[in-house]
């Protein structure tokens, strides 16, 4: 499956869910590496921080859920599911943050630089992920350590 034809398939669930933010297969499961799944949806309002490039009335903090064929829903600070797949992602959104930013991941496998607020990774089944991200305002010269926990429980 090609990457238009699954954003046609998302832009269509979105209209019939009345959200973006639903269940997305995992990228494995469609052929897809992870770059190509988060370019996929880096446009998407949803998949990003919704207050992006506005005036922001809360500092930044870390959102995430783990991917099931259910209905996936960022939580802030911790996320849980249940699932039949032995391996499935999980990601994490940096929410709120600073227009003018850089956005540094403790997770080698997620991008460093000011565009990137998602970052998606393996999760096997019992197990959980701990991330974090350091988020430096370039406007106000602060900085802001912001974190999740993933947990998933699958194989079933």
């Amino acid at each position: 499956m090609n990457i238009k034809m699954l954003s046609v398939m998302t832009a269509a669930s979105a209209l019939l869910f009345g959200s973006a933010v639903f269940s997305q297969a995992s990228f494995a499961d469609e052929g897809l590496s992870q770059e190509d799944y988060q370019a996929l949806f880096q446009d998407d309002p949803e998949f990003h921080a919704p207050t992006e490039g506005a005036t922001r009335s809360s500092s930044p903090s870390m959102s995430c859920y783990v991917d099931t064929p259910g209905v996936d829903v960022y939580t802030t600070g911790y996320c849980f599911d249940v699932g039949g797949a032995r391996t499935t992602v999980a990601v994490f959104r940096v929410d709120n943050p600073p227009a003018n930013r850089t956005i540094h991941w403790s997770n080698s496998r997620c991008t460093n630089n000011s565009a990137n607020t998602i970052c998606i990774l393996p999760i096997s089944n019992f197990s959980a992920i701990d991330v974090s991200a350091t988020v430096l305002d370039h406007d106000t010269g602060t900085f802001k350590t912001v974190s999740a926990t993933a947990e998933y429980e699958g194989g079933f």
